[in-house]
This record gives structure tokens, sequence and C-alpha cells, in this order.
């Protein structure tokens, strides 16, 4: 339903930190035009803990209008109070997203228990689809595979993005997904790009990519070579992308991602601090490897 290919969109900011419309458009468009079938918003690359009720009115309702008729666009509503996560979601799903992402509440470490009502609380309060985020290396919890069992049965959740970063944790996952009613149907996403074509040899749909910002044409190009068959092919494509895979997550993420974007795309701006600008080492090592790339014929 919402395709093999998504992209976490950095939120463009102009030197004032102010979020720059105008480059969320055009950013936009040329996410949709490199093979991402949607757009997930103000989520972790998109410096979701700095974006006020305001910005974030701002950011969906300039994607929707720039490419909500071709596209599937998420909204990053979770976060690690409950009633927080359902007001942002109601607020999302009122600007018209086709779903909300939620992460595992972070900092509280909550029981499965509590993760678990979590996100039923949120899915009876809205109407549209829930994509589950499991990042326990930013959250500290791990959303257990009997949890999202669970969850799955009972709440508006179609997918679940993995970002544990364990291919035994993916293989269990998914084989457990498999083995249940052909009516409960889940949609796994791999949360991580260097993952993401070993995951879908274990029944992952795709990606919820960083890297398809700057080689959204080349990641395409990968899953459908290897939805068609072509192993080897696809092996090969993933290996040529590794480096800049490990370069873009080198230092805290949206920084790598967009240094690369400010010298190959446009002005996307800084990250708000925390978080700080990617080195000037990596940043030259991240324009090298990006240039090599774009010479290839894959």
């Amino acid at each position: 339903m919402f395709g093999e290919v998504l992209t976490a969109m950095v939120t463009p900011f102009d030197e004032n930190e102010i979020i720059a419309t105008d480059v969320v458009t055009s950013l936009s468009k040329k996410l949709i035009k490199d093979g991402s079938d949607g757009i997930v918003l103000a989520g972790t690359t998109g410096e979701s803990p700095n974006l006020s009720q305001e910005d974030r009115i701002i950011l969906y309702k300039t994607t929707i209008n720039s490419v909500g008729d071709k596209a599937k666009i998420v909204a990053g509503t979770g976060t690690y109070s409950t009633k927080e996560s359902i007001e942002l979601s109601k607020q999302a799903e009122d600007m018209g997203v086709d779903a909300v992402m939620i992460v595992t509440p972070y900092y509280s470490k909550p029981s499965q228990k509590g993760i678990y009502q979590h996100f039923q609380k949120i899915s009876d309060a809205i109407n549209i689809p829930i994509i589950a985020y499991n990042v326990p290396g930013r959250t500290s919890r791990l959303i257990e595979v009997d949890t999202l069992v669970e969850i799955v049965k009972d709440t508006n959740v179609f997918a679940i993005k993995d970002a544990v970063g364990d291919i035994n944790f993916t293989k269990l996952e998914t084989e457990t997904f498999s083995n249940l009613s052909d009516d409960l149907d889940i949609s796994i996403y791999s949360g991580d790009d260097k993952l993401t074509l070993e995951m879908m040899k274990l029944g992952a749909k795709g990606v919820i990519s960083v890297a398809s910002h700057i080689v959204g044409n080349e990641i395409r190009l990968l899953i459908d070579t290897y939805k068609k068959g072509s192993l080897d092919k696809a092996e090969d494509i993933n290996s040529e992308l590794s480096l800049l895979y490990d370069l873009i997550f080198e230092e805290p993420s949206p920084a790598p991602i967009k240094s690369i974007l400010n010298d190959s795309f446009g002005y996307v701006g800084s990250c708000k601090l925390p978080l700080v600008d990617a080195s000037f080492e990596l940043s030259s090592k991240l324009i090298n490897e990006y240039s090599r790339i774009k010479k290839l014929k894959l």
C-alpha cells in the first residue's frame, strides 16, 4: 500500500533556523522523482525533537501540497508522552497525512505492557494507519516480537520500521508474522539502509531510508532488481552503496546527510542544537564517495 522506498526526509531550515518552505517543496519533489514512494516527515532524520507544533503544520502542509498527489505522506508523531503523541497524531490526521509513525516511548523506559497500551491509546484516537518504529538504540527499549504481534492484532498498525540493527531479530520477527493468520497483514521496513537487502531476503517489504536523499534511483534499482530475482546484481549494487551507508551514519544523523545535500542539491541548512554540523573531514569523504557512485553504470 505504501510502496517499497520511503525517505525519512530532513527538515530544511534557513540561516535563521526557520523552516524553508521553498526547499521543502523542491526536496520533496526531488525525492519522488528519484524513486521514493513516500516521505516520512518529522522523524529522527527530520529532527522531530526540535520541531514545534507550528513547524509541523508548515512542514505537513507544504509537503502535501507539493507531492501529496504522487506519494504517501507519513508524519512522525511519537514522543515519550502518550498524551502528547495523541495530540500530535490528531493534528497530523487533520492536516491530511496518509499515516503516522510512532516511535517506542523513549527516556521513560516503559514495560512491554506500557508500550502496548501506548500504541493502543494512540490507535483508538485516530483513524489513519500507524507505522510502529522500533529503534532501541535511541529509545533504550526494544519492542519485543510478542508485543509487536499483540499491537498489530489490536491497533491500526500496518507496518513496522525495524531499526533494531539485529538481523536475527528481524528473522524471528518475519517468521513469526508469516506463521500467523493471513488476515494479519503487516509490512516490515528496514530502518537501516545497510541492512535493507538482507532484511528483504527475510521478507521485509522495503526501506525507510536516509540514503535515498542522494542515491534514491540506485536504491530503487536495488530493490527492483532483487524483486525480479536478480540476486547477484542486487548484491553488486548493494556493495557499491555500502561505504556511503557507513559514512552517512559516521557522525550523528542527520548532520552527514544534510552536509552532502548542501553540496549536491541545495541549501537545506544546519542541524539545530544539540546536534552540530558534520565535520569537514566527513563532508569531504561524503562528497568523494557520492561522486564515485554517480559515475558508475549500475
